[in-house]
């Protein structure tokens, strides 16, 4: 019986070198996809991030408002019962001297809107954001807002002490007669905020008609509308901070937003 054998031919070197340039070009396409794909994944998130700062940044500039009109307000209080205590408002017009007394404790403080900030925090850091104009605008955002944060927290600490002096200069029935009728605490107005106490109808004593004892107690209103005024320069600082951030994230990202 006859046995064929099949002959094999070896490969020129010039299929070797087809066959090796056709698999590393598999390979480096691969690669170049797949670092394609991972880099959109990475824009997309960045454009995300920046849309979600951009809604904090429309919040806020409206807190600024709020909140600079509400600290201007506070002052006018605060004026009101200075000129009544010197006028011995006390013994002349109590109802008016209780009314002033609890509006100038209301506290409202600014509230940062931080959830795009936040997410990006998490997510790793400004590395997600390739423009470094907008990074360093977002630090320079969050340093103002430290600032404001800080005299925020000293602000509380004068308006703790001040309810504590308030507390033995009131008297209790007609403080909480006040206290009972007083108007919704969700007010967007600031004018209405700082008025949401009203007059009492028939008020008793306060605890001392003494000038200076009271006095005491007036002085101790002074500090937190002096932190209030500081608070309105920063925010002033950071309201141009924020416009500036925001116009130049819609100019360069608003068309890639969600509708």
């Amino acid at each position: 019986m006859e046995v064929h054998h099949h002959s094999h031919h070896p490969k020129k070197w010039k299929e070797y070198i087809t066959e090796f340039i056709m698999l590393f070009a598999a390979v480096t396409l691969g690669f170049f996809a797949e670092n394609y794909r991972e880099h959109q994944i990475e824009k997309n998130r960045e454009i995300q991030f920046l849309e979600n700062i951009h809604l904090d940044l429309e919040q806020d500039l409206k807190e600024i408002e709020f909140i600079t009109g509400f600290n201007n307000e506070k002052k006018l209080i605060n004026d009101s019962l200075v000129m009544e205590y010197q006028n011995k408002g006390y013994q002349t017009n109590l109802p008016r001297f209780y009314y002033l007394l609890k509006n100038g404790i209301i506290r409202k403080f600014f509230d940062h809107s931080s959830s795009g900030f936040t997410q990006i925090k998490n997510a790793g850091g400004l590395r997600l954001i390739e423009d470094k104009s907008i990074i360093q605008k977002i630090i320079a955002i969050e340093n103002t807002i430290l600032l404001i944060d800080g005299v925020q927290e000293s602000m509380d600490q004068n308006l703790l002490m001040l309810r504590e002096q308030l507390n033995n200069l009131l008297d209790p029935v007609t403080n909480n007669e006040m206290n009972n009728n007083q108007t919704s605490m969700n007010i967007s107005d600031p004018y209405k905020l700082l008025r949401r106490f009203q007059y009492p109808t028939n008020p008793n004593p306060l605890s001392t008609s003494d000038y200076k004892e009271i006095g005491k107690v007036v002085n101790y209103y002074s500090a937190p509308i002096y932190s209030s005024r500081i608070i309105n320069f920063y925010l002033s600082q950071l309201k141009k901070q924020e416009e500036v951030l925001n116009e130049e994230i819609l100019k360069k990202f608003g068309n890639k937003f969600q509708k």
